[in-house]
């Protein structure tokens, strides 16, 4: 949901949504199209801090489509003030063109003011917005029963992705030399954060095929203590070379705006990552004349990866 204020003292637009910040740029993004709807400046919205207290029954912050749903509740609730301040538009336009014969569009300030002033006329500017997916597995009628599609989302998120690796054959070490992705978003409602997210996801799933262990012991204790055992990517395990493009002139029809959800989709296109060691492994492993099955197990540790590739000492003589 979302809550939408405007002052009239200065049309400075302020904005409540019940997403939560986390890094994922949902803040810009709903400020984005508040300007957008509303015809304001970006400048003049302020997102402010999330409160059930403010909007209440909010879904969790997660599953990739936070960011579309908040954007489009507060796009809902700038739709009801637009309505709301059309006649002020309306009024002001008319008469700008009496005095100097021209269509001129009013400031957004100037209809703000107009529409509630001290002492004048006084608009109720304020508006709430509400939406929720309602064609996936969650949804249901009044009576409890299921009433979409079996999935997860909506809709389905397309993606692509090539991976070129250099792999040591002796320490099982990888270094990942380029990789190329293409991903769909439809209409980005903006390609800087959408691009950030792709390469974020892209970093997390080299982790979760290649680095990222949990260790238990036979107890069920988790062995895993800080990153002297459990190894996140760092810089050195990221791409030498990391081209992202999101796919052009593809908007979604039935998307926010047109556009699509990103964040987690974009995690499985590192496998493209784990392909590329798999082909390496046996490529040494035909060289060391060894049967070219082999077992990895996930993830595919730099230990696992120089086990797979079978070198021995008699490999080493000169």
């Amino acid at each position: 949901g979302a809550l939408i204020n405007i002052h009239g003292s200065d049309g400075s637009v302020t904005v409540h949504h019940g997403g939560c910040e986390i890094g994922q740029g949902i803040h810009t993004k709903v400020a984005q199209v508040v300007a957008l709807t509303l015809g304001c400046d970006l400048e003049a919205v302020k997102v402010a801090e999330t409160n059930t207290d403010v909007v209440p029954n909010m879904r969790f912050t997660g599953g990739s489509i936070t960011s579309e749903v908040c954007c489009e509740a507060a796009r809902r609730a700038c739709l009801d003030l637009n309505q709301t301040l059309e006649p002020h538009r309306k009024f002001l336009r008319e008469k700008k063109k009496k005095e100097i014969a021209e269509d001129t569009e009013p400031a957004w300030a100037e209809v703000v003011a107009a529409a509630n002033s001290v002492l004048g006329h006084q608009e109720k500017l304020s508006a709430t917005g509400i939406f929720a997916p309602t064609n996936n597995k969650y949804t249901t009628d009044v009576e409890g029963n299921p009433n979409g599609k079996p999935f997860h989302g909506d809709y389905f998120t397309f993606g692509a992705a090539c991976s070129e690796i250099e792999l040591d054959v002796l320490t099982g070490e990888t270094q990942v030399l380029r990789s190329d992705i293409l991903f769909d978003v439809g209409q980005s409602l903006n390609p800087g954060i959408d691009i950030a997210q792709i390469e974020g996801a892209f970093a997390w799933g080299i982790g979760y095929y290649m680095y990222e262990e949990p260790l238990v012991d036979l107890k069920g204790v988790d062995r895993t203590q800080g990153v002297w055992e459990y190894k996140p990517p760092l810089a050195s395990e990221m791409p030498r070379e990391l081209s992202v493009e999101l796919l052009r002139d593809n908007p979604f029809p039935k998307g926010i705006l047109g556009s699509k959800a990103v964040g987690e989709p974009p995690f499985m296109l590192a496998y493209s990552v784990l392909g590329a060691v798999k082909k390496a492994i046996s490529s040494a492993r035909k060289d060391a004349g060894v049967t070219p099955a082999f077992e990895l197990p996930q993830p595919c540790t730099v230990d696992a990866v120089q086990r797979a590739c079978a070198v021995s000492a008699s490999q080493m003589a000169c």
